[in-house]
């Protein structure tokens, strides 16, 4: 029986062509990674398509301009509400396949067999269960917990035994109908944003209680996420891409060069006191100073 297809979905937006190179990265690790008996397809979802023009006809790339981000950024002008937008639009189009959403700082990094079974049994998958809002971490967590806690957003209430999700994977199965997931992920959102809710991770609560509605799992198992350490990876990634460019390598042949690549670097180093007062300072300068 042939296997449910999936269709992986990136964003870049902007000319900093450090996220574009990790997008191209990330799917070179999707490719080193998938198993051979399953139909897969990528869409790149961008402001910038001619960055992505010597990948060829394989890759879906999806053009949009700002009027497109305005749009998307709806009634609420929010920034990260582009992002549930946009997987949604693609989610729209391919009714036939398990949706799979990655920040581009994102790779997998063993074979996806198990994370597409899991796909295929129902369960939908985000990168780690961050916190619980019975013990939320971090002071946005802790305002949004005083701010929602017995409210509803869309059809979802909040409760103490609501979870925040990390949604640098955003998984959501073809047996969970993903448009209806993720749409009422957007009306959860859009709730959230008109009741004055901390906006710093709301995007990322709606997508966690969208698919935590049914049946959810962690992607931490087949997917690393190096939010904390992107000065290293980038400089990986840019060492990698020089030898592509030099090479005159094709994306299938990238594929094959990632395969010996190693990773030996963390995902996440935390910073020195040091580094969290000066920080903190440019943080304090830049309010002040509307830099």
């Amino acid at each position: 029986m042939k296997k449910t297809p999936v269709e992986f979905i990136f964003l870049a937006f902007g000319e900093k062509t450090q996220y574009h190179s990790q997008l191209v990265y990330s799917m070179t690790s999707i490719a080193a990674h998938m198993p051979t008996d399953r139909d897969y397809n990528f869409t790149i979802v961008t402001d910038r398509a001619e960055f992505y023009q010597w990948l060829g006809d394989r890759f879906n790339v999806v053009g949009v301009d700002s009027n497109k981000l305005q749009h998307w950024r709806g009634d609420v002008d929010f920034f990260w509400r582009i992002k549930i937008k946009a997987i949604l639009s693609i989610a729209e189009s391919k009714p036939e396949c398990h949706c799979v959403y990655l920040d581009t700082d994102t790779i997998a990094d063993k074979s996806l067999d198990k994370m597409m079974e899991e796909l295929d049994s129902g369960n939908n998958l985000m990168h780690i269960r961050e916190f619980d809002f019975h013990a939320p971490l971090g002071r946005t967590g802790k305002k949004m917990q005083s701010h929602g806690i017995g409210k509803s957003y869309g059809e979802f209430d909040m409760t103490l035994d609501s979870a925040m999700w990390n949604a640098g994977v955003v998984a959501v199965s073809k047996l969970r109908d993903p448009s209806k997931v993720l749409s009422s992920a957007l009306v959860a959102c859009d709730a959230m944003c008109k009741d004055g809710m901390e906006r710093r991770l709301v995007e990322q609560f709606s997508l966690s209680l969208a698919l935590q509605s049914t049946s959810i799992c962690e992607a931490k198992h087949w997917i690393r996420h190096y939010w904390g350490n992107k000065p290293q990876w980038d400089a990986l990634i840019s060492s990698f891409f020089a030898k592509v460019l030099l090479q005159g390598q094709n994306f299938e042949q990238a594929v094959e060069m990632f395969k010996t690549q190693k990773h030996d670097i963390a995902d996440v180093i935390k910073d020195t006191k040091v580094q969290k007062f000066k920080n903190s300072v440019v943080k304090r300068y830049k309010r002040l100073t509307g830099a």
